[in-house]
């Protein structure tokens, strides 16, 4: 087993296809080997080229969001970065691998509070669910078990889609388990509506693209995301993106200008302290 590297798990084409694109993107930035996981019958010869490591299995095309929980577990190395297909990567981040020093797994927050209501929850409306788009893990013991915790509850539940399998397994586990949240930073989406960006995005991670007379968006080209990428990360400090306009310095928010034209008035600033 290799020390560190980056997987992706595909089981249709359409997901190889996104992940060539991502993965381009990656190297760009990273010297660790990147190993697609995906069915033989979609490996080609062109694949090669892109990825380092090509592990199939037949399993994963039996299921949709599932198959990620199945593929996770079959990593070459010990340290791994799983990236969604639809992610598109702007610099580097190998400095994931460093915080297995510290926990076993770590992913960012879901902004949805809860993905499911089939099944009663533990805690809810106090603990997150954890998007699964980018996770960082050791392979050990207790990943092991966290993984087969989380492909059984989903599937005892038939929950089809797999980040709440995820929380309750944290939740089984929570006295074996060490986890950490990652910054936004590295699991961007939401660009379909206005958004606050705080420091440059390393990830993106969304579908931005529309084919004229169908509404499912589509992952966009190499040259069309590393466009948008340039875009949004034109400035690094605190900003607003705004769909069909692009970045607007926070200074410049409603808020902001408020502001300025209230010292224009002779507006006095009072110390928080009085």
């Amino acid at each position: 087993m290799s020390e560190k590297g980056f997987i992706y798990i595909a089981n249709r084409q359409k997901f190889i296809d996104e992940a060539i694109i991502s993965a381009q993107s990656l190297k760009r930035f990273s010297n660790e080997p990147i190993c697609l996981i995906c069915p033989r019958i979609l490996v080609q010869n062109n694949l090669e080229k892109v990825f380092d490591v090509i592990k199939t299995d037949e399993e994963i095309e039996e299921y949709t969001y599932l198959s990620k929980v199945i593929g996770l577990q079959l990593t070459p190395f010990k340290k791994t970065v799983f990236l969604d297909s639809d992610t598109f990567i702007t610099d580097s981040i190998s400095e994931l691998f460093d915080i297995l020093n510290l926990v076993d797994f770590a992913t960012t927050n879901e902004v949805t509070m809860h993905t499911t209501t089939k099944i009663e929850l533990k805690y809810k409306h106090i603990l997150p669910e954890f998007n699964s788009g980018v996770i960082v893990y050791n392979s050990n013991e207790v990943m092991q078990k966290i993984f087969n915790d989380w492909f059984t509850i989903c599937q005892s539940n038939n929950i089809i889609n797999d980040m709440p399998g995820l929380r309750e397994a944290v939740i089984d586990n929570f006295n074996e388990v060490r986890f950490s949240i990652l910054p936004d930073q590295y699991n961007t989406h939401g660009f379909k509506s206005m958004l606050i960006l705080n420091n440059k995005v390393k990830v993106i991670h969304e579908r931005l693209g529309y084919k004229w007379g169908v509404t499912t968006p589509h992952f966009m080209s190499f040259e069309k995301m590393n466009k948008f990428a340039l875009k949004i990360n034109k400035l690094e400090y605190k900003r607003l993106f705004v769909p069909k306009v692009g970045i607007i310095p926070y200074n410049w928010s409603p808020a902001n200008i408020i502001l300025y034209v209230k010292r224009k008035m002779g507006f006095k600033r009072v110390s928080k302290s009085r």
